[in-house]
């Protein structure tokens, strides 16, 4: 069960003592500056599920869909219908997917045309510790039960050695194509700066436009004819492992979260159409060079925030930029969280500055991911278990 101090805001002020210390400010930490009058005085957690699941992976819903779809690391794919988390998964594929470390079910993305067609795809980690990305067709859109026997392969990109750096994101963007964030395999490779592999990167594929293959490659991808040897369906290069990632159609941006090393978690923004952009690991981490005193920063998009790991904060979580209807004054803002210290924080990024950057004092317990409904509310997922939609007020 959820405590009562996670739903607890302690204000603005505090908050930020909570998140960054009473001293622990440095130069590339956020910084408070003035409040946004638009903003809630407070926010809250109000708990969806509080019991039942394992491992809350990510959470998402169909488009014009009232359900959540919650996945599992260990393999399910439950159903929060009406407020209740039904017993019987919609999908169970614990029989493929290895778990130990940092492997798993990451997440699932719903076809923008599922209501028709009836196509979700999955991203984890099977038994090899490959990622692989997989297809399940259920048999109607209103279906809470899809058969594991519709599976049908989509893309499978070796992860040898490491469990670790898997990434985990599926999601499809506002141009209608499938991306997937991939980790660099772990063991602070340099897999990220290697167009030849499909590790370390942000990639684009066309999943609608299909005729007998799995997958398309959009002609508008950076790599499709050069250079030799290039990976046509990479989008983005350059990242360590993008936990998460998420795009603000409002804004037409895509913010990348991604997991540093051992000094800096950062926070990316671009242009949503913006191809071919190098994010820099592992060249860099962050805003610095990683492993030299100098290092060639031409042609690397550097982080519009970051902050170091004082404070128990280890990894960041990338979360959403708000755009519900349920707290009008958060609409505009990204939030986010780190998965050691946990907390909930907001950013409003401007023509590529961030300001108005907020802790806002929920405590809770580890953040393991964000999840977005049909109507772009934000939920918080927790390693107790637990998840909980994001509201304003105590």
């Amino acid at each position: 069960m959820i405590s009562s101090s996670l739903s607890v805001s302690f204000g603005r002020v505090a908050a930020l003592a909570l998140l960054l210390g009473a001293s622990a400010c440095t130069s590339t930490d956020p910084i408070v500056g003035t409040v946004d009058p638009q903003l809630p005085a407070s926010l809250s957690l109000q708990p969806i599920v509080s019991t039942g699941l394992s491992v809350p992976i990510y959470l998402t819903s169909p488009p014009g869909d009232s359900r959540l779809f919650v996945a599992e690391k260990g393999g399910q794919i439950r159903v929060v219908q009406n407020g209740t988390l039904l017993t019987t998964p919609f999908l169970d594929i614990s029989s493929l997917v290895s778990t130990d470390g940092e492997r798993g079910l990451l997440s699932v993305a719903f076809h923008p045309q599922y209501a028709s067609n009836g196509y979700f795809y999955v991203y984890y980690t099977d038994m090899n510790g490959d990622i692989q990305i997989d297809r399940f067709t259920a048999s109607s859109s209103t279906t809470n039960v899809a058969s594991i026997g519709t599976r049908s392969a989509v893309l499978n990109i070796p992860h040898p050695g490491a469990s670790n750096h898997n990434g985990g994101l599926a999601m499809f963007g506002p141009d209608g194509m499938l991306y997937l964030g991939t980790g660099d395999g772990g063991t602070g490779g340099a897999n990220g700066q290697l167009l030849t592999t499909l590790l370390g990167k942000l990639l684009r594929i066309d999943v609608t436009n299909i005729s007998n293959t799995p997958y398309v490659i959009p002609a508008s991808n950076p790599y499709v004819t050069a250079p030799a040897g290039a990976r046509g369906e990479i989008w983005a290069s350059g990242v360590r492992n993008p936990w998460r990632y998420a795009f603000d159609t409002t804004a037409g941006l895509l913010y990348v979260a991604d997991v540093g090393q051992d000094r800096r978690e950062e926070i990316n923004v671009v242009s949503a159409t913006a191809a071919g952009v190098n994010y820099g690991w592992n060249t860099m981490e962050g805003s610095l060079c990683y492993g030299a005193t100098t290092c060639t920063m031409t042609g690397l998009q550097l982080p519009v925030l970051e902050y170091d790991h004082t404070n128990n904060r280890c990894a960041i979580v990338g979360g959403f930029v708000y755009r519900g209807s349920a707290i009008p004054g958060l609409r505009g803002y990204y939030l986010y969280s780190d998965n050691c210290a946990g907390g909930l924080n907001s950013v409003r990024v401007t023509n590529g500055v961030a300001g108005g950057v907020e802790a806002w004092g929920i405590a809770n317990s580890n953040t393991l991911s964000f999840g977005q409904d049909s109507n772009n509310e934000v939920y918080m997922l927790l390693a107790d278990g637990t998840v909980s939609k994001i509201v304003a007020g105590n």
